[in-house]
């Protein structure tokens, strides 16, 4: 780990930042490789890092699912895995991000009716014409029905391409919902097979830090140090406080470089 920061550097498994007027916020951005007003080179953080990688008094820490994630940082693997990747991909694959059509009501007016009055039309024309008669106001009644039935059929058409997209709209996030179910229950299957992985290791880690401690209600700050113990970081945390004796105590209890923010 390199850490580089108002024309100071620090190099190696600690850099303690108590003395400049960094937060904790403009570190783990820039260990998360984005722009921040610091530098600082090390591994790309992964998602085990996302979980336990800032350490402070208030984080929001969901202890089974890091627990999860800490197994996976270790190379565990569950048995759901690879049928959870294949129903993703189906689901992935179901496209709703499209626009919704839009709305076509049926035509008010009777196709059917229509059609049955340019017919007549027609067959009045042709019995004026074979009588040599004049035909003009048949014609121009015949023009304004041919239209209004072009256009009854545009909207008729308009509508059910409409009720078609829609049901096929409705039909598709059926079953993404229908797969979000079922991929959800993989995935809290496969989080408790990992944390049957870890779980003993995991509390005595916790009791080693806090021996009266509920595993799983712990404070978050034991917890996550816990956690670091027994899963696999090698990206530099981010610590707002020092629980252990040092801040080289801490890196060397996690087994993984660290950079202090505030106490």
């Amino acid at each position: 780990m390199i850490v580089r920061y108002d024309g100071q550097t620090w190099c190696g498994s600690v850099a303690d930042l108590r003395s400049s007027d960094l937060d904790s916020g403009d570190v783990l951005t820039a260990v998360r490789g984005k722009a921040s007003p610091c530098g600082v080179h090390c591994p790309t953080p992964d998602q085990f890092h996302e979980r336990v990688g800032h350490v402070h008094p208030e984080m929001g820490l969901r202890i089974r699912t890091a627990l999860a994630d800490a197994a996976r940082s270790r190379g565990a693997v569950a048995p759901q895995d690879e049928k959870r990747a294949r129903l993703r991909d189906r689901r992935d694959a179901i496209d709703v991000a499209g626009q919704p059509p839009r709305r076509a009501d049926a035509p008010a007016t009777d196709v059917r009716a229509l059609e049955e009055r340019v017919a007549t039309l027609r067959g009045r024309i042709t019995a004026l014409e074979e009588c040599e008669q004049d035909a003009s106001e048949e014609r121009a009644k015949l023009r304004e029905a041919a239209a209004r039935l072009s256009e009854t059929e545009t909207t008729r058409l308009a509508a059910e391409e409409y009720r078609d997209q829609t049901r096929s709209d409705r039909d598709r996030r059926e079953q993404r919902m229908v797969l979000d179910d079922r991929i959800g229950n993989l995935e809290r299957a496969a989080r408790a097979h990992l944390v049957d992985r870890l779980r003993d290791r995991y509390e005595r880690a916790l009791f080693a830090l806090a021996p009266t401690a509920d595993p799983f209600a712990a404070d978050p700050v034991f917890a996550a140090l816990a956690l670091l113990r027994i899963g696999s970081v090698a990206a530099p945390v981010v610590l707002d406080t020092v629980p252990l004796a040092s801040p080289a105590a801490t890196a060397t209890w996690i087994e993984a470089p660290v950079i202090v923010c505030g106490e």
